[in-house]
């Protein structure tokens, strides 16, 4: 059992005035106690409080290394099975539409969903290289770097389908993971994306978003900034994918539920009129 003493209350304001600044974040009190634990497996409260004084001193290794203490990767492949049906039979249908489809997953953490995605996708298309892209994000760049190598254990491939293991991971392991298969890997692109930051390195509109498990850890007015700007990423009948736990809250305007953590992008206001008036003889 571990003996490090609490945080102080003033270490711990000065964790949440970052966490906040940083990456949106909005830590509670119940944050505290893992807060203290994760600072441990950095070395200890020394540790924390060095990354605290050179992240406030603007130090860009200290933020990334705190942005990483903050943040929990918790996914795993195929969670919420429906959302990705849904999801690929929505990229079927804009392919259908336009000859391409793009899908963003918006907190990718170690890749499991966007390459669950990926998989989903392929299966629909019934081809290992359909005409879709899915640009998968992550503010942690420890997280990512786990993700574009796509290798895992045993224990975290056992949630794949017993088909969907042995269709798309490589049978021989390496360092005691085996690999997603190159067909899967190269429909994801990973990249940096802080959805607190000011500017989104992030162009054009997406037939499909998910947001899941990232906007309960964004302080109120940042969650509903990022569903705004994701709001006018998608067009109109988009699909949005939340957990279903999550709530879109004051953005609940912008789009239509189809229960369970998923919605459709609301036409902007005066399109339907405008349609009207372009079929009127």
């Amino acid at each position: 059992m571990s003996t490090c003493a609490p945080l102080t209350d003033g270490e711990f304001e000065r964790a949440r005035r970052l966490a906040l600044r940083l990456a949106g974040i909005e830590l509670s009190d119940r944050h505290r106690d893992l807060l203290r634990r994760r600072s441990e497996r950095l070395g200890g409260r020394d540790t924390l409080e060095a990354l605290l004084v050179a992240a406030e001193e603007g130090d860009a290794d200290a933020r990334r290394r705190l942005i990483e203490l903050f943040t929990t990767n918790v996914t795993g492949f195929f969670r919420h099975p429906w959302h990705f049906d849904l999801a690929a039979e929505h990229a079927l249908w804009a392919v259908h539409r336009r000859g391409r489809a793009r899908m963003w997953s918006a907190a990718a953490a170690t890749g499991e969903e966007p390459y669950s995605l990926a998989m989903a996708v392929i299966d629909v298309f019934r081809r290992d290289d359909p005409p879709v892209t899915i640009v998968a994000t992550d503010v942690d760049d420890g997280a990512l770097a786990i993700a574009r190598n796509a290798g895992y254990t045993d224990a975290a491939l056992a949630a794949l389908p017993t088909d969907h293991r042995a269709r798309f991971v490589e049978e021989s392991p390496a360092d005691g993971r085996r690999r997603l298969i190159s067909s899967v890997r190269r429909l994801v692109e990973f990249r940096s994306l802080n959805l607190a930051d000011v500017v989104w390195r992030l162009e054009g509109v997406f037939d499909v978003v998910f947001c899941r498990n990232v906007l309960m850890y964004l302080e109120a007015c940042h969650r509903y900034a990022v569903l705004e700007r994701i709001a006018s990423m998608l067009p109109s009948g988009g699909l949005l994918l939340l957990d279903p736990s999550e709530h879109l809250g004051g953005a609940a305007s912008l789009f239509v539920s189809r229960g369970d953590g998923a919605y459709t992008r609301r036409p902007p206001e005066g399109s339907v009129t405008i349609a009207r008036r372009r079929d009127a003889p």
